[in-house]
């Protein structure tokens, strides 16, 4: 064997070939004398190992198996776990595409090819892999929610519920099969949905997808005020859990669309947001362009954390033009600023009317 580092190679069993049960062989190389016995049973015993997540190489010397760890093989697992959680896909692909061809048994290399080629979309070659991992190791929870993934995103959604259910039958108090279920549950309109959800969220209390998704399951099966005020809290979770992720945007998009949905309640304008409006107008036109910006910026900044517009007892601080402000002044301010730096941009919150009729009397006054 190469070992060009002249390092010793740890062997894990040395076993007699006549004390070895050959029973697991096919019927026709039972027999040692068999041809190509040696060979099928090296692979046979290969399989074993490998599938346990080993990387072993067996030999055969003097009537007595060798099965000895392949050193270079774990090393490269490791160096493609590594690049894998770094997020340096290409390379951890290379790797454990490398890694299959000579261990393609090994649930370490099935699960972690399997998620890569599904997360760049390569579904149909990545619920192969998947549906092999939980064929070889079939107590694997997590390749089980990898293949509910993968199914899910290939449009299979009843063979995502399946491999899902299956994952929480393995493990009931496992998050990742949990918010997995119960995410694909709430797709096909489950009662079971919310309660797997709830499960998730119990068991994992910062996760912000299993956050998001109950948030989300609540919002589409109840409509009371009392579920709106949990939603709301779920929603600040998210925010809190995970600030800029693509979960935290959406959680934002629906606090910001819970926040119009009451400042719409009562038709005609908004009396508070033109009086703003109207005094954001009188604040700005004594600044200078680059001053503008500036406030369009810092106010666009904290409308990004989240702005409670309907709540006028609490205030936020702005160093542009100082003082304190309540969510909705904050909100008047942007929408003037950013007209003047940037006309159109969507504020994400629609004030239109109310600015296009302070802007009305603002220009009756100059």
């Amino acid at each position: 064997m190469d070992n060009p580092l002249n390092m010793q190679i740890p062997n894990i069993a040395v076993i007699k070939i006549a004390d070895y049960d050959l029973s697991g062989l096919p019927e026709a190389y039972q027999n040692p004398n068999a041809e190509g016995f040696e060979d099928v049973l090296k692979k046979h015993i290969s399989e074993e190992y490998n599938a346990d997540g080993q990387f072993t190489k067996v030999s055969i010397e003097q009537d007595t198996l060798i099965i000895a760890e392949d050193l270079e093989a774990k090393a490269k697992s490791d160096e493609g776990l590594d690049v894998l959680q770094r997020g340096i896909y290409p390379t951890g692909k290379a790797i454990f595409e490398g890694l299959y061809a000579q261990y393609p048994t090994n649930p370490i290399v099935l699960y972690n090819l399997g998620m890569v080629y599904s997360d760049e979309g390569n579904l149909t070659k990545a619920i192969a892999l998947l549906i092999d991992l939980t064929r070889i190791k079939p107590d694997y929870v997590h390749g089980w929610v990898a293949l509910a993934v993968a199914y899910m995103r290939n449009n299979e959604i009843d063979a995502a519920n399946q491999a899902a259910q299956t994952a929480v039958k393995l493990a009931p108090n496992d998050p990742y099969a949990l918010r997995t279920a119960g995410y694909i549950a709430s797709k096909l309109s489950e009662d079971s949905a919310s309660a797997l959800l709830e499960n998730a969220v119990r068991t994992a209390p910062k996760d912000p997808i299993a956050l998001l998704a109950l948030a989300e399951n609540l919002l589409a099966t109840h409509d009371d005020e009392a579920i709106k005020k949990r939603v709301s809290a779920l929603l600040a979770q998210v925010i809190a859990a995970a600030p800029g992720s693509k979960h935290a945007e959406r959680a934002e998009e629906i606090s910001r669309e819970f926040a119009h949905e009451k400042f719409r309640q009562n038709s005609g304008l908004n009396q508070d947001a033109v009086n703003y409006c109207l005094k954001a107008l009188e604040k700005l036109k004594g600044m200078s362009p680059q001053e503008i910006k500036g406030t369009a910026l810092e106010t666009a900044t904290l409308g990004q954390s989240g702005l409670d517009v309907n709540n006028p007892d609490k205030t936020y601080q702005l160093r542009s033009i100082p003082g304190n402000y309540t969510g909705l002044n904050v909100v008047c301010i942007m929408y003037a600023a950013l007209q003047q730096v940037a006309p159109g941009q969507d504020v994400g919150f629609d004030i239109k009317a109310e600015y296009e009729a302070a802007l009305a009397l603002f220009n009756q006054k100059s």
